[in-house]
């Protein structure tokens, strides 16, 4: 006779891990993983240390993710705070580095390790090098089949992850074969762009404000030539298509005005000191892309008693309004997340089951929705895993 599971969490990535870890012990649960070892792309967020949580701006959190309506219920009913406290209250010490929240020991190893005793505490079982094929739902149970063999459970958790780092186990190969899905897009990508001002600057970092839309980006920004990257490209990759714009704000500590101040001011007192010069020393930024600003506005070996008021202007603007625009992403096998997967209208983001049949749920990257840079897509993964368990 067929085994038969109270429930089955397919991937144990990150959403899953932490959906097996919380199955009441009284129950009987099975992990199901395709690679030779769970939690493979968890391991290496965060450069291997691994940002637990975002405790950032937590009343506008939903504000931080693509579809903030459906994941504003979802981040409520379990929040960074809530967060903390789970891992804290179990012996798992968190620390905070700015708006982030990291493991103690600063391993994401030591994250995987705290749930494999979890689940180990609990009984459940994981079964490795296993892929699921297929499933289906019938009156009674859901069969899941793997090449290798077929369970039956009473629910099913699909945490199989997106599109992205296929290596890790996530092909998005389940989820195409068994659902409509939203399709998959590279998210959290570097930018290639198709305007070749910044060629030659490699490895320069700013701190800057990008304009889309109606949303904004304010993180650092990092050239590589026409290729850009830093938190802020790689937050505005999750919703700004091929050719379309962006406005960068190179300098968003300083206005106009102030900055045409400190220039005049300059001016009066010291007019045979190099425009250059003076702008440096304003702005506090790289030398190497200030030159590439000052060539564009017609400065390079000015002196100040000699600045036309329109060359200024056009600095100015160059550095408080360059507009660029996306000539690629990188692959998706390559972004650290993927856009796309289950759409949101078909789930139920109150138990993330699926309208229709609340026996199956879906958590984690295998979710339409993605959010920024620094902990937040993880936030996703624990709580989406925390609703698909707790009803509320």
């Amino acid at each position: 006779m067929q085994e038969i599971y109270d429930v089955i969490v397919v991937g144990m990535g990150a959403s899953g891990l932490f959906a097996l870890a919380n199955v009441d012990k009284n129950k009987k649960a099975l992990g199901i993983e395709a690679k030779s070892k769970v939690g493979l792309k968890l391991g290496i967020t965060g450069g291997g240390r691994c940002n637990i949580t975002n405790v950032k701006d937590i009343k506008n959190y939903h504000n931080y993710y693509t579809e903030p309506s459906f994941v504003r219920p979802i981040l409520n009913a379990f929040n960074p705070n809530k967060t903390i406290e789970y891992f804290e209250s179990r012996g798992f010490h968190l620390m905070k580095e700015g708006d982030r929240v990291l493991p103690k020991t600063e391993k994401a190893k030591d994250v995987i390790d705290f749930f494999l005793q979890q689940i180990e505490g609990k009984g459940h079982k994981i079964h490795l090098e296993e892929e699921i094929l297929d499933f289906k739902a019938d009156t009674d149970y859901i069969t899941v089949k793997s090449k290798a063999s077929s369970y039956q459970c009473k629910k099913l958790i699909l945490a199989v992850g997106g599109a992205s780092y296929p290596q890790t186990g996530s092909t998005g190969k389940l989820l195409k074969n068994s659902f409509d899905i939203a399709p998959f897009q590279p998210a959290l990508s570097s930018l290639q762009i198709n305007e070749d001002y910044f060629k030659d600057l490699h490895g320069v970092s700013l701190n800057v404000k990008i304009k889309y839309k109606k949303k904004s980006f304010e993180n650092n920004l990092l050239f590589a030539g026409t290729m850009l990257t830093g938190y802020a490209i790689m937050d505005l990759s999750n919703y700004i298509g091929i050719n379309e714009e962006f406005m960068l704000d190179f300098a968003p500590y300083i206005n106009r005005e102030e900055l045409k101040e400190n220039v005049q001011e300059a001016r009066f007192s010291q007019p045979k000191k190099l425009v250059k010069t003076v702008l440096l020393e304003c702005l506090k930024l790289p030398e190497s892309f200030i030159n590439v600003l000052i060539e564009r506005s017609n400065l390079k070996g000015v002196h100040l008693a000699d600045l036309k008021k329109k060359d200024l202007n056009k600095f100015i603007e160059l550095l408080k309004g360059t507009s660029l625009s996306v000539q690629s992403k990188l692959p998706l096998e390559k972004a650290i997340c993927s856009l796309g997967g289950v759409k949101i209208q078909d789930i139920d983001n109150k138990t993330m089951s699926l309208k229709s049949d609340s026996r199956i749920c879906v958590i984690g990257e295998a979710l339409e929705p993605v959010g920024a840079c620094g902990g937040y897509n993880l936030q996703l993964a624990w709580s989406t895993a925390f609703a698909c368990l707790f009803e509320r």
